[in-house]
């Protein structure tokens, strides 16, 4: 798939903690209320991090990221589905005032490759871990395979991916390092 001139750095993350069964922490939406598809506390805290870090106050984001400018995540399913990947950008969108586009649903990896190349960047895309390495696939080549599956266990990365001429994509990974826990290194 060739890449538009105007699409710059494509970041990709996956959505933030999420509930883990029937045991506390629950999910909750962002007004308290228990919602199993919703985040938890502790997702709701990476959510609001993650708007400091790409979206500081005082100037521009650590070396390697951007401040994007276009906001993709999965459709929110029907009235009882995840809204994680939503939620993980909506203080984000909030702080910059930005639209979250969610016309594409988890597995519309191609529709929505296609209308991410046509996007003038930098663009963030939170999304289900299953997905991204599929998405990754579907944005063009790439100089390096990234990890595949996304492990279960990990909310902290954020994947890079920076144009390479006529090329396609360089692949890197960024630890995002927000929480208490979260790991140095990438995936």
């Amino acid at each position: 798939m060739a890449q538009d001139e105007a699409t710059t750095t494509i970041m990709l993350i996956r959505h933030a903690e999420r509930p883990e069964g029937d045991e506390p922490p629950f999910g909750v939406d962002r007004d308290g209320t228990r919602c199993d598809e919703s985040l938890t506390p502790v997702g709701w805290q990476r959510a609001t991090a993650l708007a400091a870090l790409l979206a500081p106050d005082d100037g521009e984001p650590p070396t390697g990221l951007v401040r994007p400018r276009a906001l993709f995540a999965s459709t929110p399913r029907k009235k009882d589905g995840s809204k994680r990947s939503l939620q993980t950008i909506s203080p984000l969108a909030d702080k910059l005032g930005l639209a979250v586009d969610t016309d594409f649903g988890r597995s519309d990896v191609k529709a929505l490759a296609k209308q991410v190349l046509r996007t003038p960047g930098p663009v963030l895309i939170s999304w289900q871990r299953e997905y991204l390495p599929e998405i990754v696939d579907a944005l063009g080549e790439v100089d390096s395979t990234p990890p595949d599956p996304w492990p279960e266990d990990r909310f902290d990365v954020i994947w890079l991916l920076t144009p390479s001429g006529a090329r396609g994509w360089v692949f890197s990974q960024l630890p995002q390092r927000l929480l208490p826990g979260d790991r140095a290194t990438g995936i």
